[in-house]
């Protein structure tokens, strides 16, 4: 679909430029409207609602995939004038056929003896512009990221600062995105630069956002018992207490649509269960494969890792699990992991797994001025099995949920290793990965891997997007 919709934007476009100039050179041969006032006037209208209408949906759609128009707005004019074009197409041609029958077909290109040559000729231009538009489009459709070589022992630490001097060789481009929930007007610029040393491959991205977000579902206590603070993660769409994450995927071909893997809509597997929040899953077709890393604030960013998943195609459906994920999935691990402090989640009340030991542990938690500098992630031995004689915590008290079983993942699962800081209103994180990992479930980072960076502003799953993926161009 995705691609559909960019060829049918350069045949449009090649075909609304010629048509121009072929009413301005060729000077057609015109039905003219019946003497009526009513008709005349109609047609002049519906024809300047149908002009206005395409030029709309060709200069905002442009501006969308070249980045020349504020995204928040272009999307908005380009789907209301993607309607009335529809609209148009129905009071125009359905008119003109009820007043002149097929004949009107004949019409909209004049030919005779005299003018056939030079009409034949321009059609010949069209067409020809017409394919270099679709290869212009579609073949030439990315952003080139040079990745530097340096030398094996020049030496990167992973702490989101990219103040090494092997940096200084790397340049960067910049992704404006969009599309996502929370940041200003849903849009982000990201910056990404890489270098590789012939073993492994470093990523420094960095995106402006405002609000460091940290509370990833904290529990609260009630007079009924702790709760999950939530605004929408009953329904996997949480918007308000959630951790910041970024998302790269990664992929040896370079289709539109995060390489051919979003599929949009509410239910776009008949024999899945609809999305929960009507947007669709990734995944692929069957034998294919696109690596996922999936960097997370608090579940991930304390562990030196980005949580190093893959989608797939169309994973079963799971009878104990309330969310379907299409063909997202991790990769596997030997051991370790992040859990959530509760047994069962509800709605309403929920048990916690663990308590402090000590009961001043949650003090600063309750300070708001001090969320910012507190680690969100409890350290599971410094808490002690749940039980309900030792819950003397006063009603409103503030406890993480996110918890660590160990210091990290093992295996498949932790093979991107990342850290991100936080300053200024700004997001800078540092990834690194092996150029082969033998794993079957990544891709090799290679030249002409393509590349799909998403921002979450604290929401579950509305991230931010680009149209042309990023393409590594390594040196020769």
């Amino acid at each position: 679909m995705h691609s559909w919709h960019l060829v049918s934007a350069a045949v449009s476009t090649s075909i609304a430029f010629f048509y121009l100039l072929y009413l301005i050179l060729l000077n057609p041969r015109r039905i003219k409207p019946t003497s009526a006032s009513f008709n005349r006037h109609y047609h002049r209208l519906i024809t300047w609602i149908g002009y206005t209408a395409l030029s709309l949906l060709l200069i905002t759609g442009l501006g969308l995939y070249f980045h020349l128009i504020d995204p928040s707005i272009a999307k908005t004019l380009h789907f209301y004038a993607a309607l009335l074009l529809v609209i148009y197409l129905f009071l125009h041609a359905a008119v003109y056929i009820i007043q002149y029958g097929i004949r009107i077909f004949v019409t909209i290109f004049s030919f005779s003896r005299e003018n056939l040559p030079k009409h034949l000729a321009f059609c010949l231009a069209m067409f020809c512009v017409i394919g270099s538009s679709y290869y212009f489009f579609t073949a030439r459709n990315f952003h080139p990221l040079e990745v530097a070589h340096i030398a094996i022992d020049e030496f990167i630490e992973i702490n989101g600062t990219a103040n090494e001097v092997a940096w200084e060789k790397a340049e960067t481009i910049l992704i404006p995105t969009f599309g996502g929930a929370n940041f200003i007007n849903g849009a982000t610029p990201i910056k990404v630069k890489a270098v590789e040393n012939g073993e492994e491959m470093f990523f420094h991205i960095s995106w402006y956002d405002p609000s460091q977000s940290l509370q990833h579902l904290p529990l609260v206590k009630t007079e009924q018992g702790w709760k999950v603070t939530q605004d929408g993660f009953h329904h996997f769409n949480e918007r308000t207490h959630y951790e910041d994450k970024l998302a790269v995927i990664l992929s040896n071909t370079c289709a539109f649509g995060a390489a051919g893997t979003a599929h949009l809509g509410h239910k776009p597997l008949k024999d899945k269960p609809a999305h929960w929040a009507g947007k669709g899953y990734h995944y692929t077709q069957p034998g294919k494969l696109v690596d996922l890393w999936h960097w997370k604030a608090v579940r991930t960013n304390d562990m030196f890792l980005a949580d190093d998943n893959f989608i797939g195609p169309p994973e079963i459906e799971r009878p104990a699990s309330r969310r379907y994920t299409g063909g997202y999935m991790p990769d596997g691990k030997d051991s370790g992991s992040y859990v959530m402090n509760w047994k069962w989640y509800k709605q309403d009340i929920v048990i916690p797994k663990r308590l402090p030991k000590y009961p001043n542990a949650l003090n600063d938690y309750q300070d708001s001025t001090k969320h910012a500098s507190l680690s969100w992630v409890i350290p599971w031995f410094s808490y002690e099995p749940y039980a309900a004689e030792n819950d003397r915590f006063p009603v409103g008290t503030i406890m993480p949920s996110v918890m660590y079983t160990s210091n990290r993942f093992e295996g498949d699962r932790a093979d991107v290793r990342a850290r991100a800081q936080w300053s200024d209103n700004v997001w800078s994180l540092e990834l690194v990965r092996k150029i082969n990992t033998q794993s079957p479930k990544d891709i090799s980072l290679h030249d002409g891997v393509c590349l799909w960076i998403a921002a979450f502003d604290h929401a579950q799953i509305e991230h931010t997007r680009h149209v042309r993926p990023v393409k590594l161009v390594l040196e020769q």
